[in-house]
């Protein structure tokens, strides 16, 4: 009688579809935020903020591609060329060498080399040799006079040159196009790498270039070498151990003593501990901090670790509970036998308790973690940055925000709490079942 009645008290088959699709929905719009981190890490910068064109554009990075060179590449569309009579455009190959930001400034390196406002980079860029091995396009900026054969630079310059062919007036549009390559997400425009004359580039119709997915793998290169990766993991990590091991220890302790050992005042100290919990940080938050300028500790890590070696009144009454919930005969037994109350508390009940323990264990690892306001109360130095506070110091650094840089390092970040959440899945919902906060 007893397996029909809870025969009879299951769902329906249809009713328990419309439970699972109910969840299913409702994990998945839970899903999106971290959906759409992960391939805004993947696309083009100019994709992050655009409005998709379509489903498959929301989800996946887009580009162009097309034959330079007899190699099928990925390009930048750089700019529209309009060829009339006017206007006449030609591809010639220079008659000797020159400098490339000849090409685009009205003054040679004499003139440039004495200007503070170039970086190394721009520098670089300008002083880049364009040898006569290589095309130029001669059009706006620089001429090219096919009666004299010379070629007349945007600096003034003028050198011989040897016509290539020339670019002849077309119906579709015309497009001046430049090999793209994985390197050039780190720029803040998509088309910055416009004055490298090293890469291959074309004028093409519009019908020679076609669209197809584009995934960038490197946005996770260029992310994590920005912030300094590896530097900050190490420090996070340092942080996590340290804290970890210290809360886990100390809660232990105390929850051991308020569970099983009788002396005076036992029940008053566990609730001034319980009714720390009640004050809010901002109200202690000055106080601590002269406390802890006064012992000559900030600018260190001391303050991020140190005080979790003296308990968390959270996870104190967490293992209390749970402890409260073991059978004391073990304890009486263990104590017959001549163990003293560490022994008792390593021998008995740490093993029986490691659900529970193991809990406090992840949620201290997360907190630890994702911490961003201690760090950025003590920590004055770059190197001592951890995780969350190199991230926020990436994104305010930069006029504006590299979404796809910025999501790439915020997945790199979250990626070990996901992974580490679901190896521990399963001991965190049993140590939440098994604490004894049902009442």
């Amino acid at each position: 009688m007893r397996g029909a009645d809870v025969t009879e008290k299951r769902p329906a088959w249809h009713q328990s579809m419309i439970i699972h699709a109910i969840l299913a929905v409702g994990g998945l719009f839970f899903l999106m935020p971290l959906v759409w981190m992960i391939v805004t890490s993947l696309k083009p910068l100019d994709q992050t903020m655009r409005p998709p064109r379509s489903v498959a554009e929301a989800f996946v990075g887009t580009g162009n591609r097309a034959m330079l060179g007899g190699r099928d590449c990925g390009v930048v569309l750089e700019r529209e060329i309009t060829v009339g009579p006017g206007s006449p455009a030609w591809i010639v190959r220079p008659g000797e060498a020159f400098s490339a930001g000849e090409l685009r400034l009205p003054f040679g390196p004499d003139t440039w080399q004495k200007y503070p406002v170039f970086n190394k980079a721009e520098l670089a860029l300008m002083n880049a040799p364009v040898t006569p091995e290589m095309t130029v396009l001669a059009y706006d900026r620089n001429r090219f006079d096919p009666g004299t054969g010379t070629l007349t630079l945007c600096s003034g310059r003028t050198l011989p040159a040897t016509p290539v062919r020339q670019i002849q007036p077309s119906a579709e549009k015309l497009w001046l196009v430049r090999e793209w390559r994985p390197e050039d997400t780190d720029q803040k425009e998509i088309g910055s790498a416009g004055g490298d004359v090293s890469r291959a580039w074309d004028v093409l119709p519009e019908s020679a270039i076609r669209t197809s997915v584009r995934l960038i793998p490197y946005n996770y290169v260029a992310a994590l070498s920005r912030i300094r990766f590896g530097r900050s993991l190490l420090n996070t990590l340092f942080l996590c151990v340290m804290v970890v091991t210290g809360t886990v220890i100390s809660s232990m302790l105390v929850a051991y003593g308020f569970a099983f050992l009788e002396f005076r005042g036992r029940d008053l100290l566990f609730g001034i501990t319980m009714a720390t919990m009640m004050i809010p940080f901002p109200v202690v938050m000055i106080p601590i901090y002269l406390l802890y300028r006064d012992l000559g500790w900030i600018g260190s890590f001391k303050p991020l670790w140190v005080t979790s070696w003296f308990g968390s009144a959270f996870f104190i009454f967490l293992l209390r509970q749970f402890f409260l919930g073991l059978p004391k005969d073990l304890l009486d037994a263990a104590r017959i036998d001549g163990c003293s109350e560490l022994e008792i508390l390593w021998n008995v009940v740490v093993p029986l308790s490691r659900p529970a323990i193991a809990m406090v264990a992840l949620f201290t690892f997360l907190g630890t973690w994702k911490d961003f306001l201690g760090p950025l109360i003590y920590l004055n130095h770059q190197s001592q940055f951890t995780l969350s506070l190199s991230l926020q110091a990436f994104a305010s650094e930069h006029g504006g925000t590299p979404w796809h840089l910025l999501m790439a390092a915020s997945t790199a970040f979250s990626l070990p709490l996901i992974v580490l959440f679901f190896l521990a899945m399963r001991v965190f919902i049993r140590g939440i079942a098994m604490t004894g906060l049902k009442g």
